[in-house]
């Protein structure tokens, strides 16, 4: 079955770093967040997330863009819409509480050289790191 999902997704920045994720058997990052739950805003969508995967919450969320992405896994199609926000958080510590899912502080200018997916997220954050406009891009299959 094909499925459409409204996901949130976090840019966690501390001086010249940022924070990503990644599963322990893949080998590219992610950007920190989750699924939207029905009836639930975008906003504690995140703060749920971020506080379920590494038990901290942010001081503080502003909306900077939105990138729709489409994948194809096992033979199924899903297409995401994921809302980014830029998350300010004080701890800088962070220890994934979930077993799949390690966090890693990445120096942000070796974010060209790194696998981040999608790759339209990826790229419209490091444009937005540079300009803070709002952004929007759209990835095909």
């Amino acid at each position: 079955m094909d499925k459409i999902s409204l996901v949130v997704r976090a840019v966690i920045l501390d001086e010249n770093k940022i924070l990503l994720c990644r599963k322990k058997e893949e080998d590219f990052y992610f950007f920190p967040g989750g699924n939207v739950e029905f009836g639930e805003k975008a906003e504690t969508a995140l703060v749920r997330e971020l506080k379920e995967e590494m038990g901290v919450l942010p001081t503080e969320i502003d909306y900077i863009g939105t990138v729709e992405n489409f994948i194809e896994e096992n033979n199924k199609k899903y297409h995401e819409i994921n809302l980014v926000f830029e998350a300010k958080m004080k701890e800088k510590t962070i220890e994934s509480l979930e077993d799949h899912i390690g966090f890693y502080w990445i120096e942000v200018e070796r974010m060209k050289e790194e696998k981040i997916l999608p790759t339209i997220f990826k790229k419209n954050v490091i444009r937005w790191l540079s300009d803070k406009r709002c952004f929007w891009g759209s990835q095909d299959l």
